[in-house]
């Protein structure tokens, strides 16, 4: 096997493994509880910035373009992680 080729599948594993620092949500409608995760974010390995994954993105009139960086939640705990 290829140097290159372990590269690349040691850096695919460290992705699938990390979890993500935070989640992306957003205001998907008029109640206090409607909002969506639309993707993940991770801390850059440099120290500097963020890496978004975005699988959705929001449409209609609740969504005003503000995304939330929040920091991941339990689903078991009855928690809907939104913002107040």
């Amino acid at each position: 096997m290829a140097e290159t080729e372990r590269t690349v599948r040691r850096e695919r594993a460290r992705e699938e493994t990390r979890q993500p620092d935070f989640v992306v949500r957003a205001k998907t409608g008029p109640g206090r509880k409607d909002w969506a995760t639309l993707g993940y974010a991770w801390r850059r390995d440099n120290g500097e910035g963020i890496s978004v994954k975005l699988n959705s993105l929001p449409i209609g009139d609740h969504w005003n373009g503000t995304l939330k960086l929040l920091p991941p939640f339990e689903e078991d705990s009855g928690d809907d992680g939104a913002p107040s």
